[in-house]
């Protein structure tokens, strides 16, 4: 019992939340890039104890694949809208070329990779999904304490927005989203990656964005 109340307790803390730090001129930046791709993200997933190395490693590199997969895909909603005019190169194309040069077991700068892929920006990352409660353990809680609030998953996405002619990382954010018992890990970690794309700051239509654009340009 003292351990479902220490789990209930801690449940009570945890909150979802955004933020997104900038360049001062990162619109300005952000117009001149002509030509962008999506890096492999780094990915960690909650291992099973039933597990081998093999497996969890097969895992992680999956999920990374399916991120930077799926920021993509927003990217190109949002160049179809009119949002990004920037050419976003496929993860295809950039992984073929990333790995056929040794990546990532030869290291390389954020610019090495810029210059290997001939773009003017790189957006790479990390994601985390954790599992802190079991649903079995989640559900003896709820039924301990009527008003329990619990944490099952946890997805957790950095994404950064690297300038090869400035050679600084010129945006971040980082997305976290927690669900309750019943939450489905993919459908959050669609939506992190979905709202991380959506304040890129190639998106002019979010109303800061547009603000600085109009300002640059005398409007």
């Amino acid at each position: 019992m003292r351990l479902l109340f220490t789990l209930f307790a801690l449940s009570l803390t945890l909150f979802s939340c955004i933020s997104v730090q900038e360049a001062a001129n990162v619109v300005e930046l952000a117009q001149a890039h002509t030509r962008i791709a999506v890096v492999p993200i780094d990915a960690t997933v909650e291992r099973k104890i039933w597990m081998t190395q093999d497996k969890y490693n097969e895992l992680n590199k999956s999920k990374s694949e399916e991120t930077q997969q799926r920021i993509y895909n927003f990217m190109q909603f949002y160049s179809r809208n009119g949002s990004i005019h920037a050419e976003i190169m496929s993860p295809d194309e950039v992984n073929s070329i990333l790995f056929g040069a040794g990546f990532p077991t030869t290291k390389f700068t954020n610019n090495d990779l810029c210059s290997l892929l001939h773009v003017d920006a790189i957006i790479f990352g990390q994601i985390e999904v954790r599992e802190p409660v079991s649903e079995v353990a989640a559900m003896a809680i709820n039924n301990a304490y009527s008003n329990a609030m619990v944490i099952t998953n946890i997805v957790q996405l950095t994404l950064n927005l690297y300038d090869a002619k400035s050679a600084k990382q010129i945006w971040n954010t980082q997305q976290v989203n927690r669900g309750q018992m019943g939450s489905i890990k993919e459908n959050m970690q669609r939506e992190v990656c979905r709202r991380a794309v959506r304040n890129l700051p190639y998106n002019l239509k979010k109303r800061r964005y547009k603000k600085a654009y109009e300002q640059l340009n005398g409007f």
